[in-house]
């Protein structure tokens, strides 16, 4: 093999060729033993720690001030639940004392239609008192008085119902939005509690992408807190007014029965007072008819008197004239005017005038009779008319009034 002449083999051409220099192997191995890289991933993996460190401490701090936001906003919402739970049984507790006073008012309009008939019926009866009897008497005001009072009562208690059943839509208003906002915070409050449970290693625990956007709509703290105030003020001012009906209502029904009580008594005495009185005229209008059946019969045994005394009379007058008529026979000078037919013509026209006298007293005792029997009869009436009155207001008024309702009755009780 030939050799160059600077003693390089010249058959294997260039020796340099396609290699590098030992220089550049040693700078190349020290560039790969202490390279950069090392360095570079020391202080990213320094850097890097501190950066866990520091988003380890600054997402425990965010879920720990986000886990008591969300306990301070549980805790809230549990508080207005609480007030609403509240609500809702004091509204419940006053829709069922109120619907109570409500059947107990219309227990009191039922009953107040026996009171009612009471007084139509005795009207009616009174209506058929006879003549003279058939008058505007005391008990006759007493119960047009009693009648007015029982329209008032009447009047007042369809008010008093109209307000009730008005009231209670109130009241069920104000309950339908305590539990519609209650329910609202029953959910809110149980997803708020979830949240606060909710940890890192939570099976429902997923990504969801927009969660972070704020919906349209939303209420603030304050529009949200003034919405369950706003609710409650409705039912404060639901329950202050059906509080306060129901007390106006108690003092109506208390009052109206009193009244009413108290107009059954003043007719009850009335009517007593009238039936004495009734009685009484009775008693004398009796005694006064016995009186006159005795001067009756006293008449007509005087009227009998006076016919034996006429027809004794007549058959003197009788004797008298016969005897004048005898004398008148006498012959010629012995028809004399002597002393005997003197005293026979004055005795026939005192018997005449005697005569004249009975007439007259008995014409007169004959009318005496007549107006003792006509009186007769006007007491019979009378009296018949008084015991019309007296069963009218006695047996049936009184008997109809014994079955007045009770105080406690007329209250609805």
């Amino acid at each position: 093999m030939a050799s160059a002449p600077n003693g390089d083999l010249l058959s294997y051409g260039n020796k340099r060729h396609g290699l590098s220099s030992v220089s550049q192997w040693h700078l190349h191995n020290c560039n790969v033993l202490k390279g950069d890289i090392i360095g570079i991933t020391d202080e990213n993996t320094s850097t890097t720690k501190n950066c866990i460190v520091k988003v380890n401490q600054t997402s425990c701090h965010d879920f720990k001030d986000s886990t008591d936001q969300l306990q301070q906003r549980a805790r809230h919402i549990n508080y207005w639940k609480s007030e609403l739970e509240r609500a809702i049984r004091d509204i419940d507790d006053e829709i069922a004392v109120l619907e109570t006073q409500r059947q107990q008012l219309k227990n009191a309009m039922d009953t107040l239609k026996i009171p009612e008939y009471i007084t139509e019926e005795c009207l009616t009866l009174r209506c058929n008192r006879m003549q003279s009897d058939l008058i505007y008497d005391s008990p006759q005001e007493a119960l047009f008085t009693e009648a007015t009072l029982i329209d008032n009562v009447k009047r007042l208690h369809s008010e008093m119902l109209r307000d009730i059943e008005r009231q209670m839509q109130m009241n069920i208003a104000a309950k339908e939005e305590l539990e519609r906002d209650w329910s609202n915070k029953y959910m809110a409050f149980k997803y708020e509690s979830e949240n606060v449970d909710l940890q890192t290693k939570s099976e429902n625990v997923k990504d969801s992408a927009g969660a972070t956007k704020l919906a349209d709509g939303q209420s603030n703290v304050p529009s949200w807190e003034q919405n369950t105030i706003n609710i409650l003020n409705q039912f404060k001012s639901a329950f202050d007014k059906s509080k306060e009906l129901r007390a106006r209502v108690d003092a109506t029904l208390i009052n109206t029965s009193r009244d009413l009580r108290s107009q059954d008594i003043a007719v009850n005495k009335a009517l007593s007072e009238r039936i004495a009185r009734t009685e009484q005229v009775k008693t004398e209008l009796e005694n006064q008819l016995k009186l006159t059946l005795d001067k009756i019969v006293e008449t007509e045994n005087i009227l009998a008197t006076l016919h034996e005394e006429m027809l004794k009379v007549s058959q003197r007058i009788q004797v008298a004239q016969t005897r004048l008529n005898i004398k008148s026979c006498r012959p010629n000078v012995e028809n004399c005017r002597e002393g005997s037919l003197i005293s026979l013509i004055e005795e026939v026209r005192d018997l005449n005038d005697s005569m004249n006298l009975l007439q007259r007293r008995s014409l007169t005792t004959e009318t005496l009779r007549a107006d003792l029997i006509q009186e007769r009869s006007r007491l019979e009436n009378e009296i018949t008319v008084k015991k019309k009155s007296l069963f009218i207001d006695n047996e049936r008024c009184l008997f109809l009034r014994s079955h007045y309702q009770t105080a406690e009755k007329l209250c609805g009780y």
